[in-house]
């Protein structure tokens, strides 16, 4: 049955979360909550802004713009904050980059073959056809997401700064315009399609891990012959 596949994909998923936060040289789960910490002031700025917008008091207006300015801060530093919590791996890739990526492809190396040993153990139309399904979701998946957040992701924060300098340009007159508006959704739209690239990515690899047991498969059967 295929049941037991995904079972394993779901497990193989769980397993390079632990194997890299074990490895990390910094705090369990660091960057997420702390891209969970930006993400959140600018999803209160959104709240206290529409608090604005109903009630028209300038306290709100300010709460949300300051949330704002804050988790567009936060989000610009974070690159410089991680190199220097890094920076002792940073040094060592310099050095010598290509032992890094080995190193992180190594990482993956001792679970991988487990769950490759059990796939094998299936049967080969039912990890071809769980193969077309993974396939047909991921495609599915990428092209849900490009619907909604199209080439955010390609242009980054950018346009949600600019919007922001233009409308705190005139802070006494600022409404809550297209321009401004485009300021706070900008980083929503930004994180969820770098979520979604992350996932894609994860299902590249478990495709190709598929891939190759199905390919093995073929061949061992090939050579009975």
């Amino acid at each position: 049955m295929s049941d037991s596949i995904y079972r394993a994909l779901k497990g193989l998923s769980r397993k390079e979360n632990i194997n890299h936060n074990t490895h990390s040289n910094l705090p369990n789960q660091f960057e997420i909550k702390v891209y969970f910490t930006y993400l959140t002031s600018i999803i209160v700025a959104i709240i206290v802004a529409f608090l604005w917008q109903l009630t028209q008091l300038e306290p709100f207006k300010l709460t949300s713009l300051i949330l704002l300015m804050l988790g567009y801060i936060g989000i610009i530093i974070h690159p410089a904050v991680v190199f220097f919590l890094r920076r002792k791996e940073i040094k060592d890739s310099i050095k010598n980059p290509l032992a890094v990526l080995y190193n992180n492809a190594k990482m993956n190396d001792c679970f991988d073959k487990k769950y490759m040993g059990f796939l094998h153990s299936k049967s080969l139309d039912d990890l071809e056809f769980t193969l077309l399904e993974v396939k047909a979701e991921k495609t599915a998946f990428e092209k849900r997401t490009a619907l909604l957040v199209g080439s955010i992701e390609r242009v980054g924060f950018a346009p949600g700064v600019l919007a922001l300098l233009i409308s705190l340009d005139k802070l006494n007159e600022i409404e809550l315009d297209w321009v401004l508006s485009i300021a706070y959704a900008i980083p929503i739209l930004y994180f969820f399609g770098a979520f979604s690239h992350i996932l894609a990515t994860k299902m590249n690899r478990h495709i190709a891990i598929l891939e190759l047991v199905i390919e093995k498969k073929k061949h061992t059967r090939v050579n009975s012959e």
